[in-house]
């Protein structure tokens, strides 16, 4: 009986150590994830604007350009 209660307090202790040192992982592998998702979202957005910016442009060309005529 002793036996059993050795082995399951030796694995419980194992599990605990494990997990310890995942939770400890974890958070510096979410920041190089978020960090690379912010990166992408900035590009992605970026590229986004300037293609908005380009068609105000246009528009407010093409206005100017009917008005002028």
């Amino acid at each position: 009986m002793k036996d059993s209660q050795n082995k399951t307090e030796l694995d419980r202790g194992i599990l605990t150590s494990s997990y310890k040192e995942e939770v400890k992982r974890d958070p510096q592998k979410e920041k190089r994830k978020s960090i690379s998702r912010i990166k992408s979202l900035i590009l992605n957005h970026q590229g986004k604007i300037e293609s908005q910016i380009g068609v105000i442009l246009q528009v407010f060309l093409f206005v100017l350009a009917i008005t002028m005529i």
